[in-house]
């Protein structure tokens, strides 16, 4: 699972691989937000039962990349389970994970002097459902090309987890399909990280770095392909990003108030993902989904108002846009490469 990230960079450009000029190259990439992860879940159950045709939708797309939820969803989905499992998943194990918010004062100002010294959440209810799920299966068996973006400390290095889809990539493949996941979803503040007791090592969130996980994955197969731009097509699916305004006392003030430019930082990195993918292939080469209004403010913690506000959300916005995605569901794509298993 862990590798010295930094010091096994490559010191040239990757050899890319031969991909055939006729042939699309379809990425679905799914952003980190918690509990919202279930406007995702139901925009994809949506595409599965009304555009798939019978097949898994992890067969019409060549990469599926993910942070922290969206890394669950997408490792979901490469690990051959259906999109109403997955919106099981968000349902009945969601509760346990996400508990009722307090709703008296004392009870609100216990939770919040809890939190000034521990995460938010219990850990143990999500790895308890990652592991029920997924079991000991490696990522290896990954039935389409996965990029899951996690963050590591003490010593900090961003960690990209990949199937073995290149040559180079020689270690993920073995590693747990449920490690990766919570490795993902570490989200700080409300979930202890993921340690690795061998190295001393602790994965974090990738939402530290790239919530929305769309460059990455662009990267990857830029890096990967002797691929154009012009070939690539993204379905890109977020969980609410409102807009955030950071005062003028945060700009010009010390540590204790730039904490609300941490969070504007956070929203920032995710629409300039998005903004960047679309300079590099076209704006019509990316189509985009999220929450938006009064819905984009829900928390990602927030199971109450996140269940009976989103998944209509998504139908409305899969009603609406179903021509434009079933570009994506036009044929199935070829099988990937495994270079190492098997």
């Amino acid at each position: 699972m862990f590798t010295d990230r930094r010091a096994a960079s490559l010191a040239s450009r990757r050899e890319r691989q031969p991909w055939p000029k006729d042939k699309v190259f379809k990425i679905l990439s799914l952003d980190g937000g918690g509990i919202k992860g279930i406007y995702s879940a139901q925009f994809l159950a949506r595409c599965e039962e009304e555009l798939a045709a019978g097949r898994p939708l992890s067969s019409y797309f060549d990469m599926i990349a993910g942070t922290s939820t969206g890394g669950i969803i997408a490792l979901g989905l490469a690990m051959g389970y259906s999109t109403s499992e997955i919106l099981d998943f968000y349902i009945k194990d969601g509760r346990k994970i996400f508990p009722p918010l307090p709703s008296t004062r004392i009870g609100r100002w216990r939770r919040f002097l809890s939190w000034l010294f521990r995460p938010h959440l219990d850990h143990a209810e999500l790895e308890k459902a990652l592991k029920r799920r997924l079991g000991n299966r490696p990522l290896g068996e990954a039935s389409t090309r996965v990029v899951i973006p996690a963050f590591m400390v003490p010593k900090t290095e961003i960690a990209v987890f990949k199937t073995d889809h290149h040559s180079d990539f020689k270690n993920d493949y073995k590693t747990p399909a449920w490690e990766v996941a919570r490795s993902t979803s570490a989200a700080p503040t409300y979930l202890k990280g993921h340690e690795h007791e061998p190295s001393g090592r602790i994965f974090i969130d990738g939402g530290v770095w790239a919530n929305n996980p769309v460059m990455v994955a662009l990267v990857d197969v830029l890096s990967a392909y002797d691929i154009s731009p012009e070939q690539i097509d993204i379905l890109s699916i977020g969980t609410g990003n409102p807009p955030f305004e950071l005062r003028a006392r945060a700009a010009t003030g010390g540590a204790i108030s730039w904490r609300e430019a941490i969070k504007a930082a956070m929203f920032l990195t995710t629409d300039n993902a998005t903004a960047q993918a679309k300079l590099l292939l076209g704006p019509d080469r990316c189509l985009r989904f999220e929450p938006g209004g009064d819905t984009g403010t829900i928390e990602m913690d927030d199971y109450d108002r996140a269940i009976p506000a989103l998944p209509p959300l998504a139908d409305t916005h899969f009603n609406v846009s179903r021509d434009l995605v079933a570009r994506f569901f036009a044929e199935v794509v070829l099988p990937r490469e495994r270079h190492f298993s098997q």
